[in-house]
């Protein structure tokens, strides 16, 4: 298996991330016309076409919270990343980023959930996203499990 190093490993993710960022974006410019184009594609489950203008708003709408939340969610990773790459894992602040990206990741079920009504893909990922952010909280009571032992060795010593 390719190893390397947690320098270069940290590096690239963090480079990834702030490409992640530019192309939400990137994306916040283009989502209107990229909605429009998801809406005309016509299904074998029945035409979007006709949507009305209101569920053409919602959809609109759904399309910038989902964006901004993972912005919002990169952000904190991003932050996290800091705390790796200077050996800071098991403190509160970054318990409190992990928390911050599984509440985003929860919160993505929302506007998905909302968007099923004209998506009906779009269940998959609402489920995915309370599938991860579960995932997400689970690691975090473990690291805050983790900060809670550390303290508490730091104390006796």
């Amino acid at each position: 298996m390719l190893k390397v190093s947690k320098k270069l490993s940290t590096t690239l993710s963090l480079a990834l991330s702030i490409l992640f960022f530019f192309a939400c974006v990137a994306g916040l410019f283009l989502l209107p016309s990229l909605t429009e184009l998801l809406i005309e594609l016509p299904d074998h489950l029945g035409d979007r076409g006709n949507v009305s203008d209101l569920g053409r708003a919602i959809i609109h709408v759904c399309a910038y919270v989902i964006v901004l939340d993972m912005m919002l969610a990169d952000v904190l990773l991003f932050r996290l990343l800091f705390f790796v790459r200077h050996s800071e894992v098991f403190t509160a602040h970054a318990v409190s980023m992990i928390r911050g990206v599984s509440w985003c990741c929860l919160f993505l079920c929302v506007p998905f959930g909302i968007l099923t009504v004209y998506f009906q893909l779009s269940l998959i990922v609402c489920v995915l996203s309370v599938f991860l952010g579960l995932s997400l909280r689970v690691c975090k009571n473990a690291f805050e499990e983790a900060v809670a032992i550390k303290e508490e060795n730091d104390l006796t010593v």
